[in-house]
């Protein structure tokens, strides 16, 4: 049996393939999940009629072959650079991709527009200075840190972020440079007390640590584990794993006291979960619209938690609970806004992200208290597996209701059954 290929068919869809995977690659590096651009270069390419799409995306890679008579077998792979949350022009490629499945676009159109979102404004170092040094603060007192606890934590978050743009403007590995700079994080904390200020460094640190430990992507490595994407779960645990570690160790080895624990009024942890998931929105540069109401998830999951504590039920339960409430709530705003419901999400679990939790593990590590040390450690293994779970039993509950409201809308004659986005 002979295939003909139409030459000019293939070097056409070749030329749509690669910039599908151009927006594949700027969503995975901007914060989309691996199944998101899975199923984005999926339903784009299959909106130029190409019905066999094979897609493998991990963290580094992007492999993608399309097969079809008429333009026989064609296979592109692109490196992956590493993850810097832009919530902006996520929504903007997410957009995009929406438009390109109701109306396929020329390959040098989609080039264009993929273009402007390159060129779209970022948010300023002044803005990221106060930002940083708001989540700081409020990070410090939702840990148990007192007023001067967190007033002492933005100042320091204000020299981390200087010290990380400064860096940034090195070759220096990025990965040492979060060391180095947790490093620096542990002794500023330390050197209040040395002028004889009665703070605790540890919730000055742990409220420096949220902007830097890679909690997010530790959970969303488990949650794409739980989802049977096991070579991007590994390899991404792996990587946050250590990270983590790495980074904790640096802001723990300089820290003296003991790793805060005082009891954190109700009032103050929906305050400062609120503000801090306000403030790590803008940070991650998002609309202030989406950023007010990923903030209120933020402040709603963590509610839902609390609730569950305070009533004596189990605590990783509770972080089941606020998990699952703020993956229904980012699908239903991903709805009403457009927007993916990554955006929402990954603000509304910030607060429970275990980076305190990892803190006072690595902080016995440092004592040599390796009882407490294993402890803590389980614990905030466990606290990330309940996060991940309650993402992934909710989404999978909320697909199967998209589902049915797909084949509803396909019903009923809709132009476009075949979008990516979460309101679609």
């Amino acid at each position: 049996m002979f295939i003909m290929v139409n030459e000019t068919s293939r070097i056409n869809i070749n030329n749509i393939l690669e910039r599908t995977i151009d927006i594949g690659q700027r969503m995975l590096v901007t914060g989309a999940e691996v199944s998101r651009v899975e199923r984005t270069i999926n339903f784009i390419c299959r909106a130029y009629g190409v019905r066999h799409v094979d897609v493998m995306v991990i963290t580094t890679s992007i492999v993608v072959t399309l097969r079809g008579e008429d333009i026989g077998v064609l296979t592109q792979m692109r490196r992956v650079p590493g993850q810097n949350f832009d919530f902006q022009r996520l929504k903007a490629l997410n957009q995009l991709s929406r438009e390109i499945c109701a109306h396929p676009m020329t390959s040098d159109e989609i080039k264009q527009r993929i273009r402007e979102i390159d060129t779209m404004e970022t948010i300023s170092l002044k803005a990221s200075l106060f930002y940083w040094a708001l989540i700081a603060a409020s990070f410090s007192a939702f840990f148990g840190g007192r007023l001067e606890d967190a007033v002492c934590a933005g100042i320091v978050g204000v020299f981390l972020r200087l010290l990380q743009y400064l860096l940034g403007q090195t070759k220096l590995n990025p990965y040492f440079a979060l060391v180095l700079l947790s490093f620096v994080g542990g002794i500023l904390a330390n050197a209040f007390v040395y002028f004889g200020m009665e703070i605790h460094p540890a919730a000055i640190n742990m409220g420096n640590i949220m902007p830097v430990i890679p909690g997010l992507a530790l959970m969303n490595s488990i949650r794409d584990m739980f989802s049977q994407d096991t070579i991007s779960g590994l390899i991404k645990s792996a990587e946050a794993f250590i990270l983590s570690l790495l980074i904790a160790t640096g802001f723990a080895f300089s820290a003296t006291g003991t790793p805060i624990a005082f009891d954190t009024a109700g009032w103050v942890y929906l305050l400062t979960s609120f503000v801090g998931g306000f403030c790590f929105h803008l940070l991650w540069h998002g609309h202030f619209k989406d950023a007010v109401m990923g903030a209120v998830v933020c402040m709603g999951a963590w509610g839902g938690t609390m609730l569950f504590v305070a009533k004596g039920w189990n605590e990783f339960a509770g972080y089941f609970a606020g998990a699952v409430f703020a993956t229904i709530a980012a699908e239903i705003l991903a709805r009403i806004y457009k927007s993916p419901a990554t955006i929402f999400l990954i603000i509304g679990v910030i607060a429970m992200v275990p980076g305190g939790s990892l803190y006072r593990t690595m902080f016995y590590a440092v004592a040599a208290d390796w009882e407490k040390f294993g402890t803590q450690g389980i614990k905030t293994f466990l606290y990330a597996v309940s996060i991940a779970a309650g993402i992934v039993i909710a989404t999978a509950i909320w697909e199967t209701v998209k589902a049915w409201l797909m084949r509803r809308r396909k019903k009923e004659g809709a132009s476009c059954t075949c979008c990516v986005g979460d309101e679609k």
